[in-house]
This record gives C-alpha cells, sequence and structure tokens, in this order.
C-alpha cells in the first residue's frame, strides 16, 4: 500500500488504543521534534512537500456495543504508532479549537466529523476517531481533559504519569498556536492534513507478528522489554497447538496482565516505575541467575530465551537443566507471577511504612527490593513484616558501621528467591537473621576504622566520610525526640534527600570561630596543629542534620547566630541549641551520647570510656587536649 495523508486515514477508520499498550509517553523532546518537522516542510510551487511520517501497524478490531451504530467505518486497535497519533490527534484539536472559521473552506463542524468525532442523530452519543478503549484507565481523561467533553465523569485516580504527558502535550500545543496568525494557522493545518503521509499495515494472521513487533519504535521512545515481550508472547500463543478457543483465552490474559503491569507501574505520576527494572526484578525471582540478580540487559537475553521457539537450546540456569518447550502453562505460569509481583512492586516504592523506607535509604539494590517483594508477597501479617524487615535493618546497619560488616547483602537475594519459590519459610530467614545478628562485635577493628577515616587527605574527612552519617542522624533524631516524650516529627525519613548535613565548627573560613579553633591547637606541635584541627571539626559532636537549605545560609555564622537557629530546627538542633557555648567539652559530651546511642542499636556492643575516645578523637594527643590531661593542654576552649 502506498503512503496516504491524515485525511484519508481519519477518513474510514476508527482507532483505539488497546488497555495492554502502555500510555502516552511523548515529553517535551519528542514534541518539538514534531512541531520542528511541521515548520520545516517547505513549499514547492505553491504545493506543499510530502512528509514521509512513518508506519502505523493496525490490527482489526469490533465496535463497543455503544458504538455499532455507526456505519461506513472499520475500527482498529494501533499496535505501533500510538505515540504519533495521539500527538497529531491533540494538535489537530487545538487547532480547531483556536478558531471558528474552519480551514480550506470546509466548516469547523465537518472538521471535527473527520479528525475527532462523530455524532449521532440526536447529538447524544459521540463515536472519537482517535481514543483509548473504553477499558482502559485513561479513557475518560483523554476525552473529558484532552477533548473536553464535560459529559464524561473523569474517573477516582485519574492521575497518573501517562494523564500528566497528555496534559502536557495540551498545553504545549496550545502555547505554540497561540503564536501563530490565521493564515500561519491555516498552513500549519494543511501540513498536518495533508503532507504528513503513513504507510499502513494490518497485522494478518500469516504476517510474522514476532518480527514486525520487535523491531518497533516509537521516534525518540525504543520499545522496553516489557513491551517487546509482552508481544513476543502472543506471537507464540498464536503458534500453540492447543483449540483457538484456548489461545484466545491466554491472549486476553497476556493482555490483562500487561494491562495491570502497566497501571501499577504508572500509578504515581512523579515516580513512574521503570519497566525494565521490574521485569529484571521478577526474573530474578522466577529464575536464578549467575550474578545476585539479573540486570537489566541480561535479563532481556534470558527472557527471550526462555521464550522463543525453541527454548530448549537454553539452560535454565547453573544446574545444567534446559528450558521447557513453550506451552500454554509455561506462557500462563509466567505472565501470572509477573503480573502480580506488579502492585508488590508499586507498593514497596510507595510505601508508607518507615521501616520500608529506612530500609531503602540504607540500600536500595535489586537485591533488596526483592527481599521486600517475596516477603510481602508471601505474607499480609505486618507483626512478620515487622520481624523481618527490622532483622533487615539492623543487617544493613551494621554492615555500613566501619568495623562491622557481617553480611554479604547480595545474600538477601537467595533469601527471596527461597521464599518465593518455597523452598524455604520466612521463619528459616528470620533464623539465618538472628544468627547474623549474633555475630561478636570486635571494638579494636571499629576503633581502628573509624580512627582512618580521619587520614583522608581529599575528600570528606573523619565521621564527615563516615557513607551511614546522615542515616544515623536521622535515628538519633527520633531518639532525641523519644527523649525529650515529644510526638510531633521536625524531620522524617522523607526530608532525607532535602536534609544536608551540618558542621557547627565549620570546616573553613573561622572568621567568627577563630578563638574557638585556635584555642584548642594553642601549645601543639606545628605538624600536629592541621590534624588537631580536622578531628575536632569532624568528630560526631560537632555534626547536626539540617533541613531546607540551611546549611548555605548558615555557613560561618556565629555561635550565637547558629543557636538561635537551631532552636526552632531538628531535635539535633535543638539539643545542640540548648548549650550557651560550643567547645570542645560540649562536642566530646555529645559524641559520647551519640556513641552510647550507637551502642543501643547494635546489641552486644559495648564501649568503654577510654574507647570512646580513640573513636571520637583519632589519636592521644588530640585526646589529651580535648580532656585537658597533658602540660601542653590550655584552658582557651574549655
Amino acid at each position: 500500500m502506498s503512503a496516504i495523508n491524515l485525511t484519508d486515514l481519519f477518513n474510514t477508520r476508527i482507532f483505539r488504543i488497546p488497555d495492554y499498550q502502555r500510555g502516552y509517553a511523548w515529553q517535551e523532546k519528542q514534541l518539538n521534534e514534531l512541531w520542528d518537522d511541521l515548520d520545516e516542510i517547505p513549499a514547492v510551487d505553491d504545493e506543499l512537500k510530502k512528509h514521509y511520517t512513518g508506519t502505523i501497524y493496525l490490527e482489526e478490531t469490533n465496535p463497543t456495543e455503544a458504538e455499532k451504530w455507526l456505519s461506513g467505518v472499520k475500527f482498529y486497535n494501533v499496535v505501533d504508532g500510538q505515540q504519533r497519533l495521539t500527538s497529531i490527534s491533540i494538535l489537530l484539536f487545538e487547532l480547531l479549537k483556536a478558531t471558528e472559521i474552519g480551514y480550506a473552506e470546509k466548516k469547523k463542524e465537518k472538521l471535527i466529523e473527520t479528525f475527532v468525532y462523530e455524532s449521532n442523530m440526536s447529538g447524544e452519543s459521540k463515536v472519537y476517531k482517535f481514543s483509548y478503549a473504553s477499558s482502559d484507565k485513561n479513557f475518560n481523561f483523554l476525552l473529558h481533559s484532552i477533548f473536553e467533553d464535560n459529559k464524561i465523569v473523569l474517573n477516582q485516580g485519574h492521575l497518573n504519569h501517562y494523564t500528566k504527558n497528555l496534559a502536557f502535550a495540551k498545553k504545549f500545543f496550545q502555547d505554540k498556536i497561540a503564536t501563530l496568525d490565521d493564515s500561519q494557522k491555516n498552513i500549519l493545518f494543511k501540513k498536518i492534513t495533508t503532507s504528513l503521509q503513513f504507510d499502513i499495515r494490518t497485522i494478518e494472521k500469516d504476517l510474522d507478528v514476532q518480527a514486525v513487533f520487535e523491531t518497533m519504535n516509537n521516534r525518540g521512545k525504543p520499545l522496553s522489554t516489557l513491551e517487546k515481550l509482552k508481544n513476543r508472547l502472543i506471537y507464540l500463543t498464536e503458534k500453540l497447538t492447543n483449540p483457538d478457543e484456548d489461545k484466545k483465552a491466554l491472549r486476553k490474559k497476556i493482555n490483562d496482565a500487561w494491562g495491570k503491569i502497566y497501571t501499577c507501574l504508572a500509578q504515581n505520576p512523579e515516580q513512574i516505575l521503570d519497566e525494565d527494572v521490574f521485569l529484571s526484578a521478577h526474573l530474578s525471582l522466577y529464575r536464578k541467575p549467575v550474578e545476585s540478580t539479573f540486570s537489566e540487559k541480561v535479563a532481556e537475553e534470558k527472557v527471550f530465551q526462555m521464550f522463543c521457539n525453541k527454548p530448549e537450546k537454553y539452560d535454565l540456569d547453573e544446574s545444567g537443566k534446559k528450558e521447557e518447550p513453550i506451552s500454554y502453562k509455561k506462557i500462563d505460569d509466567y505472565i501470572l507471577k509477573l503480573s502480580e509481583l506488579a502492585p508488590i512492586w508499586y507498593q514497596i516504592h510507595n510505601s508508607n511504612s518507615k521501616l520500608i523506607k529506612r530500609i531503602l535509604t540504607l540500600e536500595s539494590r535489586k537485591d533488596i527490593k526483592i527481599f521486600l517483594a517475596a516477603i510481602l508477597k508471601q505474607t499480609n501479617d505486618t507483626s512478620i513484616h515487622a520481624i523481618t524487615f527490622e532483622n533487615l535493618e539492623k543487617i544493613l546497619f551494621r554492615n555500613r558501621v566501619p568495623g562491622i560488616g557481617i553480611m554479604d547483602e547480595r545474600t538477601t537475594a537467595n533469601w527471596a528467591r527461597d521464599i518465593y519459590n518455597a523452598e524455604d519459610t520466612i521463619e528459616g530467614i528470620n533464623q539465618k537473621q538472628t544468627n547474623l545478628l549474633g555475630t561478636a562485635v570486635a571494638v579494636p577493628n571499629i576503633i581502628q576504622s573509624f580512627k582512618s577515616l580521619f587520614t583522608y587527605e581529599r575528600g570528606n574527612k573523619g565521621f564527615h566520610r563516615w557513607g551511614a552519617l546522615k542515616y544515623f542522624l536521622f535515628e538519633y533524631e527520633e531518639h532525641l525526640k523519644h527523649k525529650a516524650q515529644e510526638t510531633n516529627d521536625k524531620v522524617t525519613i522523607d526530608d532525607y534527600l532535602e536534609t544536608t548535613i551540618e558542621h557547627v565548627i565549620p570546616q573553613q573560613f573561622w572568621d567568627n570561630w577563630q578563638d574557638t579553633v585556635n584555642g584548642f591547637t594553642n601549645g601543639l606541635q606545628e605538624e600536629d596543629i592541621e590534624q588537631a584541627r580536622k578531628v575536632l571539626i569532624n568528630s560526631l559532636g560537632n555534626l547536626t542534620i539540617l533541613k531546607n537549605g540551611k546549611n548555605s545560609s548558615l555557613g560561618n555564622k556565629s555561635w550565637l547566630d547558629k543557636k538561635e537557629r537551631f532552636r526552632t530546627g531538628s531535635y539535633n538542633e535543638i539539643d545542640i541549641s540548648q548549650h550557651d557555648t560550643w567547645t570542645k567539652d560540649k562536642i566530646a559530651k555529645r559524641g559520647k551520647e551519640m556513641l552510647k546511642f550507637l551502642e543501643y542499636k547494635i546489641n552486644g556492643l559495648t564501649f568503654s570510656d577510654t574507647d570512646i575516645e580513640k573513636i571520637l578523637f583519632y589519636d592521644d594527643f588530640i585526646i589529651d587536649k580535648i580532656y585537658d590531661r597533658s602540660p601542653a593542654a590550655n584552658s582557651g576552649l574549655a
């Protein structure tokens, strides 16, 4: 078939985006490219040049009961090309809305009938020329908010990543059209409806659907592995020897499964979940990889080995067993388990659980997430969740205290697979966690490891170099809240990314702290002064958390200025602000209290006063200065 323009394309066709397709994914980059393409179409001898826009793959479908009154047209599912058709339909709607006179001597009503919708005799029923399937979650939003049909009721929960993209495209084209005069609008309309050329392909049963789907590419938005896999499964379903009714039922299951997955992954419009990360996470539970989990790249390779014409050529895993041949049961089992994980995957990334948030703040790798997913899938019992997740948080935190390390965290992926495949129980995993948490803690290792943090020449020094410092300060924040018998939060784990670490005595430019810093180092050997300053400033007691950009505004302010600001800050800040001065003894006292809290966090850990001094202050000559134990010490800071 030769390429046709948009007018011919819409003349006898009704287009539907099936509910198993992903939603509208184009953003500003792709919209700008479309607009630039239209803008650059030249006129040759007063005729607009043709512009090839790509192939549209269609699959004939049936109208719904509410659409059967419309005759003389055929209904099609858009298999590929939905992003282009959606964008062009929104652009055309906005262009028609922006004028009252119509284009090319055609009445506006006739143009709406050609490109937007047709009404029945009463005018109460409409069939939109382009829309989503009525079962799609975005159907009502498209008609109500994009095509401005106020008779359509918006469904609850209509906001998601895809509807956000639709609304952005509408505003994008509105703004572009607002800059055009009537003549320019008329030319733009002609370009859209006559210059753009589309190659139409209708997918028939005898066409190699696999080859079609796996080479499809929406402009600027390549198909994800998840999308290609869906189409591979449909293709393989058609090749099964099962009765037609079985194949039809399985195809519906595939479409329903993908509809559920797309809905879950796009449920939070502010945090659309990556389709291929999700696919690789599930595959890491469903099959055992060589590494602890499948990367997205390796997952793509593996899943297309599992589902190809001859999967039995490929290894199941490292056991030497081979993949099973394609069957109804194999496809059915996989799509069911894949779709079952989607709402759990969403739950993990949008959890209200403080414990899950804390765990993912400590470590958000796939190994940890699939462990959380396996537990959540296995049971809804929140008391079991609490035990298992609290143990996990304790293990992850211990692993981040210098000198402790009790587990290779990739082990959590093996635990997840064992639970998912019923090869172990949650109780069994809890016992493994308990055994690990019973591992003896060697205090000398902790002392030496914290000491080594002060010896770096570049980058952060001392406790400021501790990777888990901010997390520890958030934990200490909760401890101070309970100690003060308060119930209101000042900062929570939700504020983690917006919170910074502040040195009370600043790291440099000591205009307001000269007496404090120089007084502390007075009497030391020249070669020891720099190290002593470094230790004092980067000791645990001198560090706190600040929210909402206070750090940049406080900087090198004096103690009185900082104290005033700290009074209304976090519980960490309030605790510091209770002191009249901020000196070496206050830093030592707060640091000791914080290490006592660390003891509480790690069962079986006990520090002597000497241990605490060595952890906080690096070396004996600095410890002597802090506690005024040597003749060289003076009271300049105390």
